[in-house]
């Protein structure tokens, strides 16, 4: 065999400089395509788990309102250092549904953690019905009431998913009340426009869902009910709400914060909430408190 026809049989042993580089900046270029279609992959998964969470609550909410005379769950009262308060009442919305879907209550919850000195689920931490996995929490961990226990902590909670606190806000305007009652709750069959009619609704979690120029940025969410002026922006600039007849639909946050008179001004004169989309409060306006 000749030299020229050995070399030309000689295996090449290694990659050339330039080679190697066309190689990495073709994984540089996949690894850049791949990433945005990884991560809205991992956004609509948490969306569509928090979608299913918020469907469970629908279920556990008509099935408790099948054997309580057509009632809907207390809604608690609105201070969070009322939560002890709220937790005794077995028709508090926490207690009253969960039981319906297999879930213990949130008394329960509460409790195990206390007396445990542990924290309750909150964001990021549980595989919970009362924990939107998109969510991410402002502070170190849930909030407290009430006295410390012997390890420092206090009586906890931590909700993403809470009731619609205007619902029953005419109803007991009518009634007299002068505060919540764990006995007078809004029925199923009052309510005329069940497809529109919000009855627990996700809430921020963090501030930052919304830019640092919205109306609402500045709200506290130390909240266990809340209306529009908290409501979710993490899920593609909105959130989901559960109607009175049962289904879940995503709201673009823009839209359930716009009263009847197209303002999201907070201090608009004679604004209604109410909308011909969604319905805060079916027995009269929603206003802004």
């Amino acid at each position: 065999m000749n030299r020229k026809l050995q070399q030309s049989m000689r295996i090449p042993c290694g990659f050339t400089l330039i080679e190697v580089l066309v190689v990495i900046g073709i994984i540089a270029l996949l690894t850049g395509l791949l990433m945005p279609g990884i991560g809205m992959v991992r956004k609509s998964t948490a969306a569509t788990k928090s979608q299913s969470n918020l469907k469970q609550w629908g279920t556990g909410t008509i099935m408790w309102s099948n054997v309580n005379n057509d009632r809907l769950p207390w809604e608690g009262l609105k201070d969070a250092n009322d939560m002890p308060l709220n937790l005794a009442q077995k028709a508090y919305w926490a207690n009253a549904i969960p039981p319906m879907v297999g879930q213990l209550p949130y008394s329960k919850i509460s409790d195990d953690a206390y007396n445990a000195q542990t924290n309750v689920p909150f964001a990021g931490s549980s595989d919970s019905i009362f924990i939107d996995p998109g969510a991410t929490t402002e502070d170190s961990g849930p909030w407290g009431s009430g006295q410390p226990g012997s390890g420092g902590l206090q009586r906890q909670f931590y909700f993403n998913y809470v009731p619609n606190s205007q619902l029953n806000n005419t109803l007991l305007e009518r009634s007299g009340q002068a505060q919540y009652s764990p006995k007078l709750a809004m029925k199923l069959s009052s309510i005329a426009r069940a497809d529109a009619t919000i009855l627990m609704l996700e809430m921020r979690s963090n501030r930052r869902e919304l830019p640092g120029s919205d109306v609402h940025f500045g709200r506290d969410l130390k909240r266990h009910r809340a209306d529009w002026k908290r409501f979710a922006a993490r899920h593609f600039d909105g959130g989901h709400m559960l109607f009175a007849d049962g289904h879940v639909a995503w709201v673009l946050n823009s839209e359930a914060t716009r009263n009847s008179q197209g303002s999201r001004d907070p201090n608009f004169a004679g604004g209604d909430w109410n909308t011909n989309k969604l319905v805060w409060d079916p027995m009269g306006p929603a206003t802004d408190e």
